[in-house]
């Protein structure tokens, strides 16, 4: 059995007690607030709940502390995307003046943008993170209390960058795929208007399936791999679950999926990119090297799949 507990992990009171009523093994931290953002100030919730969790994990003696990260700390910068790569300070300025980022697109073209603010959020969440993995010096000026010592056991963190979701539980409705998936299981007609940012629904598939795609469920199990992997020789990875990043070739597997399809999303094939992007050097290969993960679904399994889920639940 499964224990949901209703906790405000921005109050750090509420995340103590909880750890204090359970051993927890390991801890998955997921949980953000800059999405829906308005202001910086409406995001500083990251901060506080990721400092709370970090917290409470390491005064209670966590095993593992892995925070989930995104793919768009790569963010201005140049392939290859891999785990290795360097954040100098400098990155976080760029020669643009309306608060976007731009990722790499194919033959060097710049194309996807994401706001600056959450770049800046996710580099400095895995920054913060990463430094509860190393032993605590007190302040060069801190005078100690009487028998204080720094910590002596660091918290064991990963921190996983993920690319983007889809699969059941998405509640977003602003990815075309995800739409058209929800659009074949009989949910409505949801191939209209636009997604993310206001983009007509169609570019918008067009920019976006340059970013890998992870199904859910390969997502989860990944996670479970890292936090039973008994020694990680690595603090950071990349996951993707490898499925086709051309536009259209996600629409024909949809089509072959459900025959129906076609009449349903009313799309033509040659309105979507047929090449497939690049993965520009982001991939799980370390990921299934350190834990021996794998994708468990094909890109035509995992639609089934979601299929299958939304014919039984709302999302």
């Amino acid at each position: 059995m499964i224990t949901i507990e209703p906790v405000d992990l921005v109050r750090g009171p509420e995340v103590s007690d909880l750890f204090s009523r359970y051993r927890f093994r390991g801890v998955v931290h997921t949980a953000q607030a800059h999405q829906h953002a308005r202001t910086r100030a409406e995001s500083r919730a990251n901060y506080d709940m990721a400092f709370n969790c970090l917290e409470a994990a390491q005064a209670s003696g966590v095993d593992r502390f892995i925070l989930v990260s995104s793919l768009i700390v790569y963010a201005g910068l140049g392939a290859p995307l891999s785990e290795d790569k360097r954040f100098p300070v400098q990155v976080t300025v760029e020669d643009r003046s309306d608060g976007f980022f731009t990722m790499p697109g194919a033959d060097g073209d710049r194309l996807l943008t994401v706001p600056t603010f959450e770049v800046a959020l996710k580099r400095a969440l895995e920054t913060i993170a990463l430094d509860y993995a190393t032993p605590m010096q007190m302040g060069l000026s801190a005078e100690g209390r009487d028998g204080q010592k720094p910590t002596e056991k660091p918290l064991d963190v990963a921190v996983l960058r993920i690319s983007t979701e889809f699969g059941p539980g998405y509640t977003q409705m602003g990815s075309p795929l995800s739409r058209a998936v929800h659009t074949v299981a009989g949910k409505g007609d949801l191939m209209t208007g636009t997604g993310y940012m206001g983009i007509p629904l169609l570019d918008l598939w067009n920019l976006i399936a340059m970013s890998p795609l992870t199904y859910v469920r390969d997502t989860a199990n990944a996670l479970v791999r890292i936090m039973q992997t008994e020694t990680l020789p690595r603090r950071i990875y990349n996951l993707s679950s490898g499925f086709t990043t051309s536009p259209r070739e996600q629409l024909q597997a949809l089509n072959r999926v459900r025959p129906e399809a076609g009449e349903l999303l009313k799309i033509d094939p040659d309105a979507l990119r047929e090449e497939p992007y690049p993965t520009y050097g982001f991939g799980s290969d370390l990921l299934a090297k350190d834990t021996a993960w794998s994708p468990e679904y094909s890109f035509e399994a995992a639609l089934e799949d979601y299929i299958g889920w939304l014919q039984q639940h709302p999302y």
